[in-house]
């Protein structure tokens, strides 16, 4: 089980907005969307339509408080500006999940983002996971491999595997969000 204390203080910083409520009579006077999301408003004013699996994530996020999550990234050892994120974000719940499994939830997952829901923190890890699940998984097995086959040919950009580890959190709105679920 997982909650907000067991991620490292400096989550809250790295949600990408800022919080300033306040309705003005002009319209939405909310500040606290993302430069990314225009259309998130942390007022809530229309709730956001949720699918199933988003609405599988924002319950196991209300109850767990965090959860974990990766990205795959190929990278150059020769020329450090040379960095691809090559499938993200990736949250599994078996080590054997594949490439379509992964797909369905990263969609899910990257549709919450851009409701402006939940933060996907890749600097920050949870403190009482191990990431197992995530570096012994198969399709990371299967991603490191395919990049050693690239390797092999002239002029492949990216020579290595890399996996960064982070935490999934609700924001401000999908707290409230996930308070309207219950």
């Amino acid at each position: 089980m997982h909650n907000n204390d067991q991620v490292t203080k400096s989550a809250h910083r790295h949600h990408g907005h800022i919080h300033t409520h306040g309705c003005s009579s002009g319209g939405c006077g909310c500040s606290s969307q993302t430069a990314e999301q225009e259309t998130a408003c942390c007022c809530s004013h229309k709730p956001p339509v949720l699918d199933p699996q988003e609405t599988v994530f924002i319950q196991e996020l209300a109850q767990q408080g965090c959860l974990p999550v990766s990205r795959y990234i190929l990278s150059s050892s020769s020329e450090k500006e040379v960095r691809f994120e090559m499938l993200a974000p990736v949250y599994m719940n078996d080590p054997s999940d594949g490439m379509e499994i992964v797909k369905e939830k990263g969609a899910a997952l990257k549709g919450l983002k851009e409701k402006g829901l939940i933060s996907l923190d890749y600097d920050l890890r949870l403190t009482d996971y191990d990431y197992k699940l995530y570096t012994e998984a198969a399709l990371f097995a299967y991603f490191k491999d395919t990049v050693e086959e690239g390797k092999k040919r002239p002029g492949f950009l990216g020579d290595t595997a890399e996996i960064e580890l982070g935490a999934i959190t609700l924001t401000d709105a999908g707290k409230r969000i996930a308070e309207q679920l219950t």
